[in-house]
């Protein structure tokens, strides 16, 4: 039902109505809320690693879990062990150490009231990291969840709700910390009547056959291409390059980019606003990249001790 719902906003998103010029929807991040203690959970080891890794070791005791929903527990921590390595900016160390970055969930307050034709549940959760005795990040939240139908074996289950609320307090601590994926939509500017057939290109994601086709036009009408038309072709590159996070396509969408700059888009605000949160996913991308290859050392130092498989922190 998600996947579908997904297609249609896409499908809605890319082909706008009353007239708006056509969108493209691609993936993309968004950047961590708490930057400035991100060196704190930064760990150097000389044995691990000649680089800084980030890891984190999740404490398998959820505080106030057994007073409140017993499942709770388990909610948490799958939901912490699927966001984080959602990007593997941060690591999952299953060991942790002594001078090691710990993650402890607690449950401050759990409500769950059922009426004939109504639910409610509410939540609120502290996420703690912690170095030894320093706790040098706390954050709070808390969320509710309210249910009605006219059938009440239509209502979820009190398991189901914890379950979601868990999950949406987990999105918000990991965003603070992390890069986490998102969409984002890109606004097509028009283009030559003999390019029209590169939006259908783009909206089944053929975007080798319309960069192709773009790049073919640009030699053979070097004196016709402007600032919108080198705007599409970054747009293009930076959707292809989303999808496979591959930092060299970023680099031609960057210089189309630059090119559409340089013919006059800095004074477009549909071009000035896509070339912004380009350059924040162009940044955050490369983080991430940098980060995971950093992380790499924990994770292989981890496997030799315990004879696991990657797949274990990933």
């Amino acid at each position: 039902m998600k996947i579908k719902s997904l297609y249609v906003l896409i499908l809605a998103l890319f082909m706008a109505g009353c007239g708006q010029s056509p969108k493209i929807v691609i993936p993309s991040y968004t950047a961590p809320k708490e930057v400035s203690k991100l060196s704190k959970i930064k760990t150097k080891d000389e044995f691990i690693s000649k680089g800084a890794y980030l890891a984190v070791w999740i404490n398998p005791d959820v505080l106030n879990a057994d007073k409140t929903n017993p499942k709770l527990k388990d909610f948490f921590i799958q939901n912490i062990k699927a966001k984080i390595t959602q990007t593997n900016f941060i690591a999952l160390d299953p060991l942790g150490s002594d001078d090691g970055v710990a993650l402890t969930v607690n449950i401050l307050d759990y409500k769950f009231t059922k009426q004939k034709n109504s639910e409610k549940l509410f939540l609120e959760a502290s996420f703690t990291l912690s170095r030894g005795a320093d706790e040098f990040l706390v954050k709070t939240y808390k969320t509710k969840k309210i249910r009605s139908s006219k059938n009440p074996s239509m209502l979820p289950s009190e398991d189901h709700l914890a379950s979601d609320a868990a999950k949406e307090l987990v999105k918000y601590f990991i965003s603070d910390i992390s890069p986490l994926k998102t969409y984002q939509t890109r606004e097509f500017k028009p283009l030559p009547d003999q390019l029209k057939f590169v939006l259908e290109y783009a909206k089944r994601k053929n975007y080798d056959g319309a960069i192709k086709a773009m790049r073919k036009y640009e030699v053979t009408h070097k004196d016709n291409v402007d600032k919108d038309f080198y705007y599409n072709l970054a747009i293009l590159y930076e959707a292809k390059a989303s999808q496979s996070e591959d930092l060299r396509e970023l680099a031609f969408a960057n210089r189309y980019y630059e090119l559409s700059f340089q013919k006059g888009g800095y004074e477009d605000k549909t071009i000035t606003k896509a070339k912004a949160r380009f350059d924040n996913f162009y940044r955050l991308l490369k983080q991430v990249k940098q980060q995971e290859e950093e992380n790499k050392a924990l994770i292989e130092d981890r496997n030799s001790l315990t004879g696991s498989s990657d797949d274990e922190y990933e």
